[in-house]
């Protein structure tokens, strides 16, 4: 009898996602502390922040219509690859790595270097959600009907930020030994390592875009003119807004707290916070990831997002309390959690509700709300509060915010119910023809 089974089909798609969404962690998993060492405040790394996922927006939507019309997704994402890549070698050659003291935000602006820096992370950016998109949608279609395995596919994708988060923090402290400043070459070699393998990958992967069905724009058009869809969307958007402080600004707090309550952890902190992400990936994301088939099957998406707002009203609770870098990492397994669920219930609901020929532009714009819309928005303002009102009082306040959004949240999806013609959530109320209409009569758990 066969226990464990592996499916050739989409055994590309996992290393894909393990060596492409890998390759990111030994950058923007120390992004902050990156632009922090160059001597940038925490408004000026909001800044960056907030402005490098603006030209993704534009591009996620556009690369999804795009591909869709044209039936060019392998192409476009072999050579988002190639062009990552390229992208990620001039982001290590780039001068000024190191500031004996924070410098003026005015200098900085005015600074070349400093716009090089920033065009350079905001390029990667919008490049990074081409692929998403692409990557999300020609996922989708290789497992056909099972669209809530989605997270089991997406999960190797965590498994492979873990794994070169913490390995890259381990290389950058041994490397960096005795010294004031941290050296962050090794990260980049290991993550340009991930890309130029995940090139091989994605030219081998089997892209085939069969559906010749013509979506009309007003099918489009009316997916968007439901209010179920519109809430959900303005959820989305929250949801990014909450996990860009998680992104950017907690391995921030926790050099923070070395700083001021425990200085000995300072000499491995890179370490520590390649911990940090192992044990969000591993502990939470791939738990969450794994199971979400089964959840999604049972609770209703919304219900997963009422559930991850509370979630985050506790995780910011609790780091107003911590002082001790170390008892960062139980909060991890929360963060994991949070994304691994409300990501896989943003995709597969756009899954859902795509009329046939137009599953890249749902996932474009789905995408673009959680991470080119609440993501930025959540970066500045995040930069701005870190500065002027500090770490602990940035989470306390987000705190109150969080329960407020999950109050507001249940009220308007328990009116938008009320409201509805049709008892059943899950099946998307209008006379788009989707791939998945069959899908009905699944257990409604509601507030």
């Amino acid at each position: 009898m066969t226990y464990f089974q592996v499916n050739r089909k989409l055994l590309l798609m996992k290393i894909h996602y393990f060596l492409g969404t890998g390759g990111y962690a030994p950058i923007f998993t120390f992004l902050t502390t990156i632009s922090k060492q160059r001597g940038y405040s925490a408004l000026i790394i909001g800044l960056i922040l907030m402005l490098h996922p603006i030209p993704g927006i534009l591009m996620r939507s556009i690369v999804g219509a795009v591909t869709d019309k044209y039936k060019c997704r392998r192409s476009v994402l072999i050579a988002s690859s190639i062009i990552m890549f390229v992208l990620v070698c001039l982001l290590s050659i780039i001068p000024g790595t190191t500031a004996k003291e924070e410098i003026n935000d005015l200098d900085v602006i005015k600074s070349p270097i400093f716009w090089m820096f920033c065009t350079t992370i905001a390029l990667i950016g919008m490049v990074a959600m081409a692929k998403a998109v692409l990557e999300d949608t020609i996922c989708m279609d290789l497992l056909g009907e099972d669209k809530n395995n989605y997270g089991k596919q997406r999960l190797w994708g965590s498994i492979g930020w873990s794994l070169f988060a913490i390995i890259s923090g381990a290389c950058v402290d041994s490397y960096s030994a005795g010294q004031e400043y941290k050296t962050y070459a090794p990260g980049y070699g290991i993550a340009l390592l991930c890309f130029l393998l995940d090139i091989y990958v994605v030219y081998n992967l089997k892209i085939v875009q069969e559906n010749d069905t013509k979506t009309v724009a007003s099918d489009v058009k009316k997916v968007f003119t439901e209010g179920k869809v519109l809430a959900f969307l303005l959820w989305v958007v929250f949801i990014g807004f909450f996990m860009s402080f998680i992104w950017n600004f907690v391995l921030w707090y926790l050099e923070y707290l070395s700083i001021k309550f425990h200085p000995e952890t300072k000499s491995w902190m890179k370490t520590l916070q390649g911990t940090a992400a192992l044990v969000r990936c591993f502990g939470g994301e791939v738990p969450s990831l794994l199971f979400s088939s089964y959840i999604l099957k049972r609770v209703e998406h919304t219900v997963i997002l009422s559930i991850v707002f509370i979630t985050f009203t506790f995780i910011f609770s609790l780091y107003t309390i911590i002082e001790n870098p170390l008892w960062a990492l139980p909060v991890e397994l929360l963060n994991g959690i949070t994304f691994g669920m409300s990501y896989s219930a943003a995709i597969s609901y756009a899954a859902l509700i795509a009329p046939d020929g137009a599953e890249g532009t749902l996932q474009g714009v789905v995408g673009t709300a959680y991470m080119g819309i609440g993501g930025p928005i959540g970066s500045i303002v995040g930069g701005y509060m870190f500065k002027h009102i500090g770490s602990i009082a940035t989470f306390k306040l987000l705190s109150v915010v969080a329960f407020s959004t999950c109050a507001v949240q249940i009220i308007v999806n328990y009116m938008i119910r009320r409201l509805s013609k049709n008892d059943d959530v899950m099946d998307i109320n209008s006379n788009v023809q989707t791939k998945d209409d069959h899908i009905k009569g699944e257990i409604n758990l509601a507030f």
